[in-house]
């Protein structure tokens, strides 16, 4: 993972532990208190969920680039062995 991802990963947790502590202390019921930590929770998780997506993509295309590099190598490497057979 790189140094991006592992940032935006603890800003996240960051944030996240900074708006549950904040629910804990504030003066409302219960009910209201884990409604609010209920809301935020999801909204963590559909964020976690989206960065993971990019992740996948980012992966695949990565894979994808690399296929591509040594399919070109390839090619370019069979053309100079048939040149020289010639």
């Amino acid at each position: 993972m790189s140094n991006n991802g592992k940032v935006l990963i603890a800003a996240l947790a960051g944030a996240a532990l900074g708006a549950i502590a904040g629910l804990l202390v504030a003066p409302n019921s219960g009910k209201e208190t884990l409604d609010d930590i209920s809301k935020k929770a999801d909204e963590l998780k559909g964020e976690l969920e989206d960065m993971a997506t990019k992740s996948t993509l980012s992966v695949r295309e990565l894979g994808d680039a690399i296929s591509e590099n040594i399919k070109n190598s390839m090619n370019g490497l069979r053309k100079e062995l048939d040149e020289k057979k010639g």
